[in-house]
């Protein structure tokens, strides 16, 4: 999916988008019994450096909304799991620099989900 996220069109961006979204809400390495801390930061890792393309793509709002929505859904479930070590540092300066780009989005709801995320993921320190 990453692959396909950076290389394709919006359509085939947003599909991803919506499918890394279903893949996340069933990802059972969130889940306390398949907890497996190693595997859950390769994933991230790979998904974090993709998602960044989505997050600063001028053109499509979806686009940029969709992956808005994937990043708050791996916030919350990687609150819910206690499992922040699994997002690297250097993950997390990836999203806040693109998350930093959207807070001065031309849509003011965007915006302010990006800063409440940026905020979320800063405050991890």
């Amino acid at each position: 999916m990453c692959e396909r996220l950076k290389l394709s069109t919006w359509k085939v961006q947003l599909g991803v988008l919506q499918a890394m979204n279903a893949y996340f809400q069933g990802l059972m390495l969130f889940d306390e019994e398949h907890s497996d801390p190693g595997a859950l930061t390769e994933i991230l890792l790979e998904t974090c450096s993709s998602i960044t393309h989505s997050l600063e793509n001028k053109s499509y709002t979806s686009v940029r909304t969709e992956a808005l929505s994937v990043i708050e859904l791996l916030l919350r479930k990687l609150e819910e799991s206690k499992q922040w070590e699994s997002l690297t540092a250097g993950s997390r300066e990836l999203l806040i620099g693109s998350l930093t780009t959207m807070v001065l989005d031309s849509r003011p709801e965007l915006q302010e989900k990006a800063s409440l995320l940026k905020k979320t993921l800063e405050n991890l320190d």
